[in-house]
């Protein structure tokens, strides 16, 4: 077989010690490179190329055209090339390969009408690029460290990309990485798992966050080099055979690390045309892969979220463009208005509520949970502080009067048709809140806005619904203005209370989290829901620390043993002076003397003075 060398002139030396005697078995043409005369060698004949990335981009062109089947030697300044190809660095294995190995047929990328060895970026794509990995925990954490100084200054720009089928994107984003495979990186092979070099496709990588704080969880992630089917949200992919790029404000790339500017890009996947002789270090594919074009760029800024990302540096938090929310928006506004559906599920869940609290019932009382329509109000509400939207507003505090009033209504009259004066357990639970409560209310009102925000996982508003409990509390207050007991009425309007200021809150930060209000404008609701929360909390932070003065009053008293007389089903009511109720067990009768022998250890005990209730119990074995 005849073989042929053409090699980078100024590394002559090289090629006579180190090069040329790796071919003493074989006939070989050496020919130093010269782009304006290439030579005319013979359409199949082996060419060994040893010549660094601008020479290579000269010549592959020609070699196409001539039908060669071409050997790429690792040369010192071809990095591109190497990398691009994925051939070794170790001069022997490589010629060793190109000598015996047949060729097999590869696409060549070409960016404006030049090859790409290895890959063209477009902006700044940080760990995106090729071959760019970062190796060892200590140094990945100092790129971090070096990414991070870098977010407060990031500008996305404005881009127009048409495909090979005539698609159209326009899009924001940081920066573009094309490449034509991804089998070489330690990123194509994490994004790119389905890359081949022969299937006249090239991948095009687009990193889109819309906020520091997705730009932020990106470069975390990119420590990890975590291979799997999903792609991060901030990445759109777009696999093609021809891609044309645009930009308002002109294009600043690397073509293979060389910086050059330009209007626009074309580039172009020209399918299996190199014939290649792979090194042991190359994998072809035989069968060729799949031809068809892909997109995955749902999570690509479009419409008005692109002018709002391209006026100013990312912000920490992303803002939704109108026309990203405006389904949300229009169910909110459905949901502040006092439908009759509204009202007879107000009225029919309160009815539900009352008698589950009468009858004692909790599955009846979680059913009268899901049934109420409340949420949906409240959560509008928190949108119309946060967005400073005053129809929004009217709206929700129209429909939430209306549906207050319905259930103080019914609670009452129900109250009255039920001949019962017995405050079960079920409604002695409601009416003490504490901060307990409170942070159930918030934690519900951040699980509220997301699941309405988020299509995807309405359906656990269901869930939130029984955490929060809006309607009980209602029926409880109903309950205690029928009876006429003021202490009752209060207690569990002050749950309800709570259970509102909690999620109008926490509700209305987490749209402001998810994009759907600037601060700016988000910050006099917030202020407003701020202080009702806080005015809330005063009575409950009383509340709560009450509970833990009973609680810690009843682990001292609770199976303590005063001789023979064990304290058991110890209660606690926070009188003047405070009121114990226990029973006190023995294998004796007690007398007159083993109470007030109690009531004095009790006193003891807690170092106060005390009202004993006692009863006692005789334990025979």
């Amino acid at each position: 077989m005849m073989c042929f060398l053409l090699f980078d002139l100024s590394k002559q030396q090289t090629v006579k010690e180190e090069l040329l005697p790796l071919f003493s078995e074989q006939e070989l043409t050496p020919v130093a490179f010269e782009s304006r005369c290439l030579p005319k060698w013979p359409e199949q004949a082996r060419v060994f190329l040893f010549l660094n990335d601008e020479q290579l981009a000269d010549v592959l062109p020609f070699a196409v055209e001539s039908q060669w089947q071409v050997v790429v030697l690792p040369h010192p300044e071809a990095s591109n090339a190497m990398r691009g190809i994925g051939i070794s660095g170790k001069l022997s294995s490589v010629v060793e390969d190109g000598l015996v190995l047949e060729p097999n047929a590869v696409d060549l990328m070409f960016c404006n009408g030049r090859p790409v060895l290895n890959a063209v970026v477009v902006g700044d794509v940080f760990s995106l690029k090729p071959g760019g990995a970062v190796e060892g925990f200590g140094a990945r954490i100092k790129h971090l460290w070096l990414s991070w100084r870098r977010l407060g200054h990031l500008l996305p720009k404005r881009y127009e990309l048409v495909t090979g089928n005539g698609d159209k994107i326009n899009t924001a984003a940081m920066g573009i990485t094309l490449v034509e495979h991804g089998k070489n990186s330690v990123m194509g092979r994490r994004l790119l798992p389905d890359s081949q070099v022969n299937d006249g496709m090239f991948h095009a990588i687009l990193l889109a966050p819309r906020s520091l704080m997705e730009m932020f969880r990106f470069l975390i992630g990119s420590m990890f080099h975590r291979s799997g089917k999903s792609i991060p949200k901030s990445i759109g992919l777009i696999k093609t055979s021809r891609l044309e790029i645009k930009s308002d404000v002109g294009l600043e790339f690397r073509h293979d690390g060389k910086e050059l500017c330009s209007k626009t890009l074309e580039i172009e996947a020209q399918s299996r045309v190199l014939q290649l002789v792979p090194s042991r270090d190359v994998t072809v594919e035989v069968a060729k892969g799949d031809s068809k074009e892909q997109r995955k760029v749902q999570h690509l800024p479009t419409g008005g979220a692109i002018a709002e990302l391209t006026k100013r540096p990312l912000q920490w938090i992303a803002h939704a463009a109108t026309d990203e929310f405006k389904d949300l928006y229009q169910a909110l506004r459905e949901n502040a208005s006092p439908s009759s559906v509204f009202l007879t599920l107000m009225i029919l869940s309160t009815l539900l509520a009352t008698v589950g609290l009468f009858a004692n019932s909790p599955p009846v009382i979680i059913g009268a949970m899901i049934l109420a329509p409340l949420m949906g109000p409240i959560i509008s509400l928190s949108m119309a502080l946060a967005r400073q939207d005053e129809m929004l507003l009217r709206g929700s505090i129209y429909t939430l009067f209306a549906g207050l009033a319905l259930a103080l209504l019914f609670a009452v009259a129900s109250t009255w048709l039920i001949p019962l004066e017995l405050s079960t357990a079920e409604i002695r639970a409601r009416m003490r809140p504490n901060l307990l409560d409170l942070a159930v209310a918030v934690i519900s009102g951040i699980a509220g806005a997301y699941a309405t925000a988020r299509a995807s996982v309405a359906k656990s508003m269901a869930g939130v619904a029984i955490a929060v409990a809006l309607v009980p509390p209602l029926a409880v207050t109903g309950i205690g203005i029928g009876w006429a007991h003021p202490q009752m009425m209060w207690g569990a309007f002050l749950l309800f209370l709570t259970n509102l200021s909690g999620i109008v809150l926490a509700a209305a930060i987490t749209f402001l989290v998810l994009g759907f209000a600037p601060f700016q404008r988000a910050k006099r609701g917030l202020l407003f829901s701020l202080l009702a929360v806080l005015a809330v909390s005063v009575p409950l932070a009383f509340s709560f620390s009450q509970m833990v003065e009973q609680k810690r009053l009843l682990q001292q008293l609770e199976g303590h043993q005063v001789q023979d007389i064990k304290m058991t089903q110890v209660r606690v009511r926070l009188t003047s002076p405070v009121t114990v109720s226990v029973l006190l067990v023995s294998k004796r009768p007690l007398t007159q003397e083993d109470f007030v022998l109690s009531k004095s250890e009790i006193e003891r005990v807690l170092v106060q003075p005390v009202v004993l209730e006692a009863t006692s119990s005789l334990r025979l074995e």
